[in-house]
């Protein structure tokens, strides 16, 4: 693919025993992530490794393809208050370390895909 579309070499690395929340209750999971910029678009691709989650979800219907669009917002809990306004629910809920928060909203019914909310948590001032 890289050479395909001219794009950077995928960067891998590992996320294991990951804290989330999924589907309403606790959860760990492990995924293996590789990342790539293309025409000012982060591109993922998530293995799915062990424990329940989104992409263990995604696993297990069998499906091939695009699971999810990231979206950055400035206010999460606004967003996702919206959303749920609308009927759409949280699949699953975290922090990525060091300082992003996300939310998997869920719109495969709507369109076909997830929605993925994510907001970069301002830093701590020193004192």
């Amino acid at each position: 693919m890289e050479s395909l579309f001219k794009m950077p070499k995928f960067e891998f690395s590992e996320d294991l025993d990951h804290p989330a929340i999924y589907r309403g209750r606790d959860t760990k999971f492990s995924i293996k992530i590789g990342m790539s910029t293309c025409f000012n678009t982060t591109i993922e691709i998530f293995q799915w490794l062990k424990g329940d989650s989104v992409y263990k979800e995604f696993v297990d219907t069998q499906k091939e393809g695009l699971h999810h669009f990231g979206v950055f917002v400035d206010d999460l809990e606004k967003y996702v208050d919206l959303f749920q306004k609308k009927g759409i629910d949280v699949v699953q809920s975290g922090i990525f370390p060091p300082r992003l928060k996300y939310a998997y909203m869920d719109c495969e019914k709507i369109f076909g895909a997830v929605i993925e909310l994510m907001e970069i948590m301002k830093r701590k001032k020193k004192k």
